[in-house]
This record gives C-alpha cells, structure tokens and sequence, in this order.
C-alpha cells in the first residue's frame, strides 16, 4: 500500500487523546489538523483492491459531555479515519467506510476521530482538537459490514469554562454608544437551551448592538489551542470577537460575521487560538457580541445561548 502524503503532515502536531470501545486510552497523531485543503489531499491516499470492501457504518457522533461542562450540542459532520499506518480519511455523516482486508490485515484497530468546521468554513474541516478519537478493533472480511454507534467527549486535559449560558445571569454588557442590547429571554419560541437564552432585537430604533461581557477577565492563554463554542439563530448578520486588555490599553477585535440562519438553528466552533498567539502582552480578555440592523425587515433579532470557551491549561 502507498503512503498517505498526509501522514508525515501528522506527526507536526500534537497528539490528542483516544479512548478505546474499552475506555482505555492512548495517544494518536491526528493528521491535516490545520492544513486548509487537506480533505483534497487525502484523495487517492489508498490504493485500489481486489474483492468487495469491507464497510463501517458509522450514522453519526454524539456528544456527551461530563457534568459541568455545558450542555450536548454539537456540529460533527464527518468522521476523520486512520489505520495503525495511515490515514484512511475524512468521510461526510452517515458514512459507509471502505476497508480493505488485503491492506489493512483481517484483523486491525481504527482510531476515528469527531470532524467539525473550523469557522463555519468547508474549507477548514479538521478534527475537533477538544473531542476524543475512538479506537475500534476489526475483524476483517470482503464482502462484510459492521456498524458502529460512536459518541466522544472531551478530551481528559480540555478545561471548559461556560462562558454565558443565561440560565441565571447575564453577563453582556452594552457600551454606552449601544443602542440595543442583550437580554434574557425565557420565550418557548427562542429559547435554544435550558429555560433562557440571550436575545438581541434590532429595529429602526434600535440599530446598533456593541456588548462585551462584564469583567470576566478570561485567561486564554494556553499550551495547545483555544476555541469559543457558541449556539445561535439569527435573522441578521453579527460579529463575535474579543475584547483584549492588558495593562495600558484595551482593544476590541471582531472575529468572525455570522450571517442570517432565518430563524434556524445553527452551532459555530471559533478557532481563538490566531488572537491570542498574536496579543502576548494581554493580560485578560472578554468576550464580544455586536450586531448593526440590516434593514432586512422591520425587526430582526439574534438568539445565543452555550458560550463555552476551551483550552489547554
């Protein structure tokens, strides 16, 4: 069998946690971590075999969290695949994963991994650095199927701090420049989660939303990456971003524009990691949450709920 050209791509990064189907643990080398394109580098990395594959379904990932570390929601889209040698790759959900008794031996132990979008950007499908990967032992015949019911966590080393989850608190503050802001709202229509969520409506009264939370003072810094989770619907474009502060100055820093899901639901993961590395002399940060009326309708509105930042220690 070929080399994957991806596989030396793997051993640049760090190695994340792996759970088996026994709850034992080992370290994996995850490939194509941040590599933009690297799903279309992956075609062609297995070569051809004689004989009817062996299949692994796999319909979807579930989320479970442990306690404390906010609620079940997730965006995993594909599941990412790698041998003991190579990286088998990346398969949209619900997948049916090609193997190979003639490369791949009959009997041999998976790793899979929960992939996500990295900014909500196709481009920038990766593993999700905070899930674990699972290991599966195969047994392997042409012609033969298993199907696989997955879940992941976080990884054991993942800190997880709920930024907002509005149950009890709100901790957005406007700036006096602001004239709308975000509240708390125990609507059955809006809600996402829980028994509230963070409400911004926007009109011609109402134009401009600019928030922060309130002297959090976050400590992102982090020996491996740094991400915000974050649930929304929206009629409307708004920006999530961060407000940096260190000893003189403070400065705000707009991230990411996520535009209108018309109301539906939808899950971000925001790679942090790009403003932290470049502000060394930050002492804390907050984050921010700022929209401008689009004019799109008489009112718009944004919902937020999960705000979940994650690190390293």
């Amino acid at each position: 069998m070929a080399v994957c050209p991806a596989i030396f791509v793997a051993l640049l990064f760090k190695a994340k946690s792996v759970r088996t189907i026994h709850n034992s643990a080992f370290r994996v080398f995850p490939a194509c971590l941040l590599l933009p394109g690297c799903v279309a580098a992956l075609v062609g990395c297995i070569e051809p075999w004689d004989g009817p594959p062996h299949f692994l379904h796999v319909e979807d990932i579930a989320f479970v969290p442990d306690a404390n570390q906010g609620e079940p929601t997730s965006r995993i889209e594909e599941v990412w695949v790698y041998s003991e040698t190579d990286v088998l790759g990346a398969f949209p959900l619900p997948a049916d994963i090609p193997l190979s008794p003639q490369a791949l031996g009959e009997n041999t132990t998976l790793t899979l991994s929960a992939g996500i979008r990295a900014n909500a950007i196709s481009s920038t499908r990766q593993p999700y650095p905070f899930y674990e990967a699972v290991e599966v032992p195969m047994a392997l015949e042409f012609g033969g199927r298993d199907t696989l019911e997955m879940s992941v966590g976080y990884t054991d080393w993942t800190e997880v701090v709920i930024a907002e989850d509005f149950e009890t608190a709100n901790r957005f503050e406007p700036a006096i420049t602001s004239t709308a802001d975000i509240v708390r709202t125990e609507s059955e229509a809006l809600v996402l989660d829980g028994t509230s969520s963070g409400l911004v409506v926007l009109d011609s009264d109402h134009q401009t939303l600019i928030s922060s939370t309130n002297e959090q003072q976050y400590n992102l810094r982090s020996n491996g990456p740094v991400w915000l989770e974050l649930d929304y619907a929206c009629t409307q474009p708004f920006w999530v971003g961060l407000y940096v502060k260190d000893a003189v100055n403070a400065q705000r820093v707009p991230i990411l524009v996520l535009n209108s899901t018309e109301g539906e639901r939808n899950k971000i993961y925001l790679d942090l990691d790009p403003v932290v590395r470049t502000t060394p002399d930050a002492t804390h940060y907050e984050l921010t949450l700022d929209a401008y009326y689009d004019g799109s309708a008489d009112s718009t509105f944004v919902v937020v709920d999960n705000f979940k930042l994650l690190r390293y220690p």
